[in-house]
């Protein structure tokens, strides 16, 4: 009996091995085969020149996946413990975006639209300006007539409109928007004091759904020329 678990033992042993081989060539060619698309294909990298003037950070990386399409990720955060025009509330934001993109041009300019998937994490006052539709929304209400702001988590479904235009060989102006579906979990909170929690119906978070303006600004690009090109 010791020896047939002491074989048993071995080949689980010799099986998780091949098991973790098998993922580590998977992985290795997968690799390969995304370094292989960049190099040969078109690759940009852009920053945000509007939330650059407001300090907050705003970076993108789009590569180009067919003739008038690409595929973009970007990132924006925002790390600010007191913002006077807020009553001095907090506004931490980050926002993480994949997009999809649809171009009128083979050389990614022009018009371009295409969906987007996002996810966030936020402590800010809500953003009332940026809400295009709340079916619960309180229209007497404005978050900006006190102190009070919300913590919690957000992701993203829509989509982004825009127009790039050649400024140089290498470089090229974006102007964008993007906008949808949004569905947050939260908490509120007056300075360090929970608003929101009520002992006859006590629950961990709010939630809310809104369609709203979620990114936009105006795009610094780089292109990086493929090996296709040179």
């Amino acid at each position: 009996m010791r020896l047939y678990n002491h074989l048993l033992s071995q080949f689980n042993l010799k099986q998780e091995k091949s098991n973790l081989k098998k993922i580590f060539r998977n992985i290795t060619i997968f690799s390969s085969l995304f370094v292989f698309q960049i190099i040969n294909s078109q690759v940009e990298v852009k920053t945000n020149l509007l939330t650059s003037i407001l300090l907050v950070p705003n970076f993108g990386v789009e590569i180009k996946v067919n003739k008038k399409s690409s595929f973009q990720i970007d990132f924006l955060g925002s790390f600010w413990d007191s913002v006077e025009p807020l009553n001095n509330s907090p506004f931490h934001v980050n926002q993480n975006f994949i997009e999809y993109r649809i171009y009128k041009n083979e050389d990614l300019t022009g018009f371009f639209y295409g969906p987007n998937i996002g996810y966030g994490m936020f402590t800010m006052q809500k953003p009332n300006f940026a809400i295009i539709y709340d079916h619960w929304r309180d229209k007497n209400y404005s978050s900006s007539d006190d102190d009070s702001y919300k913590s919690g988590r957000a992701a993203f479904y829509g989509i982004t409109f825009g127009y790039k235009k050649k400024i140089g060989k290498n470089f090229a102006l974006e102007a964008f928007v993007g906008a949808g579906l949004t569905q947050s979990v939260y908490r509120s909170y007056e300075g360090l004091i929970r608003t929101d929690f009520n002992e006859d119906n006590p629950r961990d978070f709010d939630k809310s759904g809104e369609v709203a303006i979620y990114k936009g600004g105006l795009m610094l690009v780089y292109k990086f020329n493929s090996k296709k090109q040179q």
